[in-house]
């Protein structure tokens, strides 16, 4: 429901619960009484909150608050179900509002109720235990005669029986336990009830082929645990006792040598004491308990032989949607919120059927009401059809020279084994045509079923927006439904039938008139057989014009002409079309003979999907010759290229089988660090504009590493022998000493200490970064009166680079042989994994560079450099996030209850009357992934660029330059020197100069495109200024006037019109935060909406360092004068001692900023400067300068 403004209790979300609460128990009760049973409810709560800034600006927000799921079995639950459901979302409002953070409630906007049928798992009567777990001899299942087994196996643990344990008779029937309001049968939902009742702690487990976790108690550790066994059979549920987990759990591993289990993850130990080291490592990991299970011992290959095949038949397919408007009232330009404008329906669609020979069929076009649907029915006869053609396969026919080449095969074609008497004649089974010699059980992999061979079906932007249109038709056409998804809302790909829904969008990064420009003109091949007119074909190859938001109506498709240009509006990116646009929309009416808008509708739909046929059948064609694999078989580019670069390495990666190994390497994963270090600078040479030739020569240069990750994967890289080192402090001495490319490498866990004579010299950017969440007290006055004393953003874990000593570190090796040569103090080595390592993803990165430098088009070029890239995402698949959702049409009602009535049930997603998504935990986690891997390139990425800031600009110039932003790859850097320019011509060896102009004496082609090399991210061009406001919020203004802005989590289509760099300066310097109006579309179940939002847009606060009162200069957590117990004798110490200290420095002639030069002389006074040069006054808020001649390099 909507809450009207002016509610009388809109404004206290308390008092608006109180007064709602009648209402919200009326239809609990009419919901329980029409489902005949339980149900599970959750509220939703949109709160619109605002807060005053110091420069008087208003804030708004608009929080969505939520609860956990609440079971209500009977109308008496009602009441105790709103009584935990209210205080919860109280508590969530509360992290907004409370501890000062200056937040405050305006009025409740919108309340929901979501409600699922429940018929929960309940514990009855007796049910004999399966034989194996009856041999296990470690469950006492008690016969009892009535519904109250959840009490009878509680008295089970309480009053341990000596003999005979199952007879209820060893039993006291007066027991003393407190089940006031607790039903028999007992659901699991109840049992915390029975825990706060009775002073209990209760572990809930399960049995599907093994044990699983359903319920872990949330009491104190310290409280002893009363494990339960949920047993079914036949639909009835059964609580039992289990009086020895580790008895229970020993035989489902293969080391049955374990004894000692983790209740959370059901993973075991030889010995107690590796348990307890276990048990605080599991737990910092994710969430939600399940049953952890490691791969049985082996090797990772490449397996998937039958990706070689390709499809045999393809869909390609798009929608056009009408844009119908929706009314409300106009939103406040200086609150953050947002309103619907649109809501998008299905209209027409055009599909288009392509077999793996190249041989196609007519588009296949339909415009009216109830298109998805249409569309779903059309497919499911198109799929009729190719599975009868399966059904028929092609006899093979063989030419001489296939039998001459059959005859001389050595080596199978599928998995290139030696064939060794084991050949049979493999041939398609579509055309008939010979494939080469093969195993006889390769040739059955590669077999077509018609019973089981998938047909994709291709859009682009499936994901984000076809997907949703297809949803809420789907429940209307008979087919197994399911989804590969990233939430209840948005899938990767989905199925019905056969038929597999994949987005193009998941390979090809980029638009499809991008892809279309991308290519050139002869290899439309689709296009040129449905339209071989070569002027019309012209007028399609390139970007169509179209007036989404005027097609608000069907009455639009009658229109006989075409709308005027202003018409052509999109709201999505604030922009009309170019007179040229609308002059070709003209000549494309005209040239095609269009009678109606209707006509020009059908071709602009009918267009996009033979174009999209060309780009994606070019890139399978592409795939296939350089690779042996068909797109088509996958879902994404990170799996495609995982499987290639499999398949072209023929590596073999060990799988870890030991748990606390895999922990160990989670442990060490950090992504890349993203830093705003100095938040202004401006240049001063003669290439910008207000150059005083009196000051100091400076630049500001944006470097950038050619292809970052795929020089770390150049690197050598774990293989396996994975072996925990016994001498760890045998190890100290000599790992400095390990060569970087010898056979073996190690993963340590260490103690450094960051010594204080390095923390001026590495402020800007310290070593050995560290996942944590920031703590307001460590913040400045100036992050103070921007946000309060404690802010939300405060409290997520972000990657922060710190001078804090760092304790149970976990790094690769060659990060601490850096750090350690750097000056970074090794004080313990705690643990180490020693690996066998080789380059071995090295040939296949170098592949597909060389293959980007001889392409000959702009697709090739960009496939190439995508094969590299997304590689890198495979290794860092996370499978503990992954999420299970189960898509479930109205009449598998046992199937939707059985989900719901789960320990594991998440959420669901009511899709329409005949279909809902729901969201399960999963059981199981399989932690079958080589995440050595992923976690080796990410430290060594690190290494590259603070070696070539430590090692080469520091060397070079010493304090005279200094990093003002950082993000993962590049380096944006302020550097005092008379021609940066020339200065890099010295060292030519390290840079990629072959994007700057043929002109320009720098330009060379030597390492173009060489992994590993920086390149100018301004191609020459000089930098006037530099604001950073945070991570990803910052902007850079050439010379020349061009300006490179970014601006996190907003359109850019905002940040390319609407934002100017004068605001980036203003936000700084001001003080203020700035809104702005943007234009998107989301899904709702599965809905699209066009929405119009007002949200903030820049904001000068950032906490990942501590930034002094000028806003300008930061401090680095750690630094030994950012905190009074850290700070040297006689400096000052504490939050506002500090900041007078800092305005002192600033006022004693550098208002702007200062350097890196002048904290150290403030924190050393007596260490003498060589030519300090002459104090300079710049322009108020500009970055100072000092002329220094003490670098290491003259």
């Amino acid at each position: 429901m909507d809450v009207p403004q002016g509610h009388p209790q809109g404004a206290d979300p308390r008092a608006f619960l109180e007064s709602i609460e009648p209402q919200i128990r009326e239809k609990l009760g009419e919901e329980l009484r029409a489902l005949g049973g339980g149900l599970k409810f959750q509220l939703a709560l949109k709160v619109e909150l605002v807060k005053v800034n110091p420069d008087g600006s208003e804030e708004y927000t608009e929080p969505i608050l939520r609860h956990k799921q609440e079971a209500v079995l009977q109308e008496s639950d009602i009441t105790a179900a709103l009584e935990e459901a209210f205080p919860r979302l109280l508590e969530t409002l509360e992290k907004w509002t409370q501890r000062g953070s200056g937040w405050a409630v305006v009025q409740v906007r919108t309340l929901w109720l979501d409600i699922a049928r429940y018929q929960p798992l309940r514990g009855g009567s007796y049910i004999p235990l399966p034989l194996a777990l009856k041999n296990k001899k470690a469950v006492v299942n008690v016969k009892n005669t009535d519904d109250h087994c959840l009490r009878w196996a509680l008295r089970s643990a309480l009053f341990q029986a000596a003999e005979n344990p199952h007879r209820p008779t060893k039993y006291p029937t007066a027991d003393g336990l407190d089940f006031t309001g607790i039903d028999a049968p007992t659901p699991i939902s109840q049992i915390a009830s029975v825990e706060r009742q009775n002073n209990l702690a209760i572990n809930v487990f399960g049995w599907d082929k093994g044990v699983i976790v359903h319920r872990l108690s949330k009491q104190p550790e310290e409280k002893d645990r009363i494990n339960l066994l949920l047993i079914e059979k036949a639909g009835k549920f059964h609580y039992t006792w289990i009086k020895n987990l580790n008895r229970l759990l020993y035989d489902q591993s293969k080391h049955r040598e374990q004894k000692h289990f983790y209740e959370r993850c059901l993973h075991g130990y030889k010995r107690e004491d590796l348990l307890e080291a276990h048990r605080p490592e599991c737990k910092g990991i994710g969430q939600t308990a399940v049953r952890v299970e490691m791969p049985p011992e082996g090797k990772l290959t490449f397996q998937n032989h039958h990706k070689q095949l390709p499809a045999p038949y393809v869909i390609y397919a798009d929608f056009e949607a009408l844009t119908t408007k929706v009314e409300g009232p106009e939103l406040d330009p200086n609150k953050s919120n947002t309103q619907r404008t649109q809501h998008h329906l299905a209209c027409s669609y055009c599909y288009g059927k392509v077999r793996c020979d190249g041989q196609t069929e007519a588009p296949v076009e339909y415009r009216g009401r109830g298109a998805a649907e249409h569309f779903l029915r059309a497919l499911v006869e198109e799929e009729r059809g190719i599975k009868k053609a399966l059904a028929n396969p092609q006899a093979m026919r063989m030419t001489q020279a296939d039998w001459e080449s059959h005859r001389t095969a050595c080596r199978c074609h599928v998995c290139d084994g030696l064939l060794e008497g084991d050949s049979v004649r493999d041939h398609c089974h579509i055309t008939g045509k010979y494939r080469g010699a093969a195993h006889s059980a390769c040739n059955l992999k590669l077999r077509l079923s018609p019973k089981t061979t998938t047909i994709p079906v291709v859009f682009h932007n499936l994901r984000g927006y076809d997907s949703h249109l297809l949803m809420q038709a789907i429940s209307k056409v008979e087919g197994r439904i399911s989804c590969i998804p990233n939430n209840t809302e948005k899938y990767i790909s989905f199925s019905l039938g056969q038929l597999r829904f994949i987005d193009s969008a998941q390979f090809l990064q980029a638009s499809l008139d991008k892809l279309v420009s991308a290519n050139k003109p002869e290899a439309f091949h689709i296009t040129a057989q449905y339209e071989p007119d070569k002027y019309k074909r012209t007028l399609l190859l390139r970007k169509g014009v179209y007036p989404y938001e005027y097609m608000d109506s069907w009455e639009r498709f009658k229109e006989t002409q075409l709308p005027p240009k202003e018409d052509f509006y999109s709201k999505l990116t604030d922009e009309n079309i170019s007179d040229s646009d609308y002059k070709h929309a003209q000549r494309v009416w005209e040239t095609f003979g269009c009678q109606t808008l209707g006509n020009y509708a059908d071709l602009y739909c009918r267009t996009d999907v033979l174009l999209l046929a060309d780009v994606f059948e070019n890139f399978r064609k592409t795939s296939q010759k350089q690779y042996g694999l068909d797109p088509a078989n996958d879902y994404t580019s990170p799996g495609l290229s995982w499987d290639a670069l499999l398949k072209k390495t023929g590596v073999e990666l060990e799988l870890l089988t030991d748990y606390d190994q895999h922990l160990f390497i989670e442990k060490g994963m950090r992504g890349g660090i993203s830093m705003v270090s100095k938040r202004h600078a401006r240049a001063n040479n003669s290439a910008v504009e207000g150059y005083d030739p009196e000051k100091p020569n400076s630049h500001i240069l944006y470097l950038d590493a050619n292809n970052l990750y795929g020089w770390a994967m150049s690197q050598p890289l774990p293989t396996g022998g994975f072996r925990w080192v016994e001498d760890c402090d045998g190890l100290v001495g000599t790992i400095k000493d390990q060569p970087a490319d010898g056979p073996e490498g190690f993963i340590l866990e260490v103690d450094l200490e960051y010594p204080q004579e390095l923390h001026d010299e590495h402020n800007a950017y310290p070593l050995a970064p560290e996942r944590m969440v920031v703590q307001k007290k460590w913040m400045s006055e100036y992050q103070h009166g921007l946000l309060g004393a404690g802010v939300a953003s405060a409290e997520v874990e972000k990657l922060v680079p710190n001078l804090r000593d760092k304790n149970h570190y976990v790094l690769h090796y060659r990060n601490l042989q850096l750090y350690l040569g750097l000056g970074m103090k090794l004080k313990k080595i705690h643990r180490a994994l020693r690996f066998e390592q080789s380059p071995w993803m090295e040939p296949y990165i170098r592949m597909n560079t060389e293959l980007r430098k001889q392409a000959t088009s702009a697709f090739e070029k960009d496939l190439y450099k995508l094969a590299n890239n997304s590689v890198f995402g495979k290794t860092m698949e996370n499978l503990r996030k992954r999420v299970d959702v189960k898509l479930v049409r109205s009449h598998e009602e046992d199937k939707l209850r059985r989900l719901i009535a789960s320990p594991s049930f998440a959420r669901a997603n009511i899709i329409d009357d005949d279909l809902a998504a729901v969201e399960v935990h999963k059981s199981r986690l399989v932690l079958s992934r080589p995440v050595y891997v992923g976690m080796s390139i990410l430290d060594l990425s690190k290494t590259l660029l603070y070696d070539f800031y430590y090692n080469q600009l520091l060397v070079q110039y010493g304090d005279r330059c200094q990093l003002l932003y950082t993000d993962t790859d590049s380096l944006l850097l302020e550097i005092q020197t008379e021609d940066v320019y020339r200065d890099m011509a010295k060292h030519a060896e390290l840079y990629d100069t072959s994007d700057y102009p043929r002109e320009h004496p720098l330009h060379s082609v030597e390492n173009k495109k060489v992994v590993g090399k920086m390149t100018d991210e301004c191609a020459g061009r000089p930098i006037a200024e530099y604001i950073g406001l945070r991570p990803k919020m910052y902007s850079i203004l050439e010379a020349n006037g061009s300006n490179t802005k970014k601006a996190k989590g907003v359109s850019k289509y905002v940040v390319r019109k609407h934002i100017r760099h004068e605001q980036y300066k203003e936000a700084l310097f001001e003080k203020t935060a700035f809104h702005h109006g943007m234009d998107v579309l989301r899904s709702e179940r599965h809905h699209i909406y066009g929405q119009r939002l007002h949200k903030i847009s820049l904001s000068p606060f950032d906490s990942k360092r501590w930034i002094a009162e000028n806003g300008v200069d930061t401090l680095a957590y750690g630094h030994a004068r950012g905190h009074r117990d850290a700070l040297p004798a006689g400096m000052p110490g504490g939050t506002t001692e500090m900041n007078a200290y800092i305005d002192e420095l600033l006022n004693a002639g550098t208002p702007g900023g200062t350097t890196q030069g002048q904290w150290r002389d403030a924190a050393h006074p007596r260490v003498r400067r060589a030519d300090r040069g002459s104090e300079h006054q710049p322009q108020k808020g500009a970055s100072a300068l000092e002329d220094r001649q003490g670098g290491r390099e003259q």
